[in-house]
């Protein structure tokens, strides 16, 4: 999947694209040396491992990102099932981790 990674946050490839729209067009410097602090830089979501289950940072939005998890982050959906069994946490976020992760 493609994500967007900006201003130290990621998002879903609608949500960066438009991010995108609302800025000004990169000059050539800009586009050969992407900086994730001043303009949106395109990301696989294959690529690299993240401690916790990534979700689109626009707060309307929220889409799950499905980034490869570290052992750590694994243990993370673990314990998020735990707490879900009793009665903590948000059960279609962490059956949306479920099904990438643990099945």
């Amino acid at each position: 999947m493609e994500i967007y990674i900006f201003e130290s946050d990621m998002y879903c490839k609608p949500c960066g694209e438009a991010i995108s729209a609302t800025l000004p067009d990169p000059d050539a410097w800009e586009l050969e040396h992407p900086d994730s602090d001043s303009y949106p830089v395109a990301y696989d979501s294959s690529f690299g491992q993240s401690d916790t289950p990534d979700h689109c940072g626009n707060h309307d939005c929220e889409m799950f990102l499905e980034r490869s998890l570290t052992e750590d982050g694994v243990e993370y959906v673990l314990d998020a099932v735990r707490e879900l069994a009793l009665g903590h946490g948000r059960d279609e976020i962490v059956q949306q981790w479920v099904g990438f992760y643990l099945n």
